[in-house]
């Protein structure tokens, strides 16, 4: 049988439905077609000059709204708060997949350490899953000696504990937006614990090293949700895990432990002073907002912030409630992009979420919401002295 080309054989088939069909389906399938057709230079030109799209995004904002969440905290008295809380963390953390992972012994080794003049930089690593290791700075003032208040300093989006440790011989580490905040707070006397988040710095999966400001989010997410596990799930397992290494060693005051995070990593003190009450404070710093307002009205946010029906049962400010009584700090710019498309207007109303709580336990002193001038940013003028009166008191 004589050899036949793909090209041919098309035109043999679509022969049958005549010239015109042939004519109209071999440019689609990439077959070069007489230059002058005027049939398929009217299809491409009708495709190029469309100007109507029919997308689903206003479907799903409408569907957001329609839906009011199950679980809002709406407690009347502090008996019922504390049912609340009890029912709404294990919720979360259902939702997170903390359920589905598996802790093992941290089998901690430190694996260097760099004098930085008033502190040495350590360099740790414990295990917080079979095969799964977290390398984090100890950051340790010269002048603290015995037992100390600590506090773990979650990063953001960008080279992960190299920002926040004040690495800026590192590339990618000068991160202005979010300031070495580890370095700040261990020039103020604090062991400052600086971990990088799964996916972030040392802990980038392949997807992410040709560039140390990438992240390994979005992988991590794809792979994670089909097994129940959210990236926030991941985090905030690590950083349980990071307590109960730190409530282990003879250098930390293990009721003195606090949790700091910028933007993403405010996002990370927030899950893990939802769903684990030792932590002594927590500063969320950049985060707090309408849970859906940023994902719903801007383009391009990570898939990190995403937990699947979170939407259905909480917003960020049910989730903030569950920190209280602990001492909790809500910082963010009065021209920040990332709080919704009403800036402050839309963070407010998660805070009074937040503060009712605290009303309900007689607490209100132990919840501050601090408005700074400026865009999406750290900023460490009430943050400081805020982690240092509830953990050096």
């Amino acid at each position: 049988m004589k050899d036949i080309t793909r090209r041919g054989f098309l035109k043999a088939v679509l022969g049958a439905l005549g010239l015109t069909g042939a004519k109209a389906v071999l440019p689609a399938m990439g077959a070069a077609g007489p230059a002058n057709s005027s049939q398929a230079d009217d299809t491409r030109t009708d495709m190029a000059s469309t100007a109507e799209f029919f997308e689903s995004r206003q479907h799903l904002i409408d569907l957001y709204r329609s839906r009011p969440r199950s679980m809002p905290m709406q407690a009347a008295t502090a008996d019922e708060f504390n049912a609340y809380a009890k029912a709404a963390r294990a919720k979360f953390g259902e939702l997170i997949g903390l359920d589905r992972m598996t802790p093992t012994a941290a089998n901690p080794r430190r694996t260097g350490a760099v004098d930085r003049g008033d502190h040495v930089r350590e360099h740790w690593l414990i295990d917080t899953e079979p095969d799964v290791a977290m390398p984090f700075y100890i950051l340790r003032p010269k002048k603290v000696k015995g037992r100390a208040a600590a506090v773990i300093c979650c990063h953001g989006h960008g080279p992960g504990k190299d920002a926040v440790a004040g690495l800026p011989d590192r590339p990618g580490a000068g991160n202005v937006a979010e300031g070495a905040f580890g370095v700040q707070f261990a020039k103020a006397g604090l062991l400052a614990f600086c971990p990088d988040a799964r996916g972030f710095g040392e802990r980038r999966e392949a997807d992410a090293r040709k560039d140390p400001t990438q992240s390994s989010c979005t992988f991590l997410q794809m792979v994670g949700l089909p097994l129940g596990i959210s990236v926030i799930g991941m985090h905030a397992f690590d950083l349980v895990r990071l307590i109960d290494h730190m409530q282990a060693r003879d250098d930390v005051r293990g009721d003195r432990i606090g949790c700091v995070g910028f933007s993403g990593g405010g996002w990370q003190s927030l899950a893990l002073g939802a769903v684990d009450d030792r932590p002594a404070c927590v500063v969320v710093s950049s985060y707090i907002h309408p849970v859906a307002a940023p994902l719903l009205f801007r383009k391009h946010n990570c898939a990190c912030n995403m937990v699947p029906h979170l939407w259905e049962f909480f917003d960020l400010g049910d989730l903030a409630a569950l920190i209280a009584p602990r001492p909790l700090l809500i910082q963010t710019g009065d021209s920040d992009s990332l709080s919704g498309p009403n800036g402050v207007a839309d963070v407010q109303p998660q805070v009074d979420i937040a503060r009712r709580a605290y009303q309900l336990l007689g607490c209100q002193d132990r919840i501050a919401f601090d408005v700074f001038h400026g865009g999406h940013r750290w900023d460490a003028a009430k943050a400081l002295p805020w982690v240092g009166r509830w953990l050096t008191a």
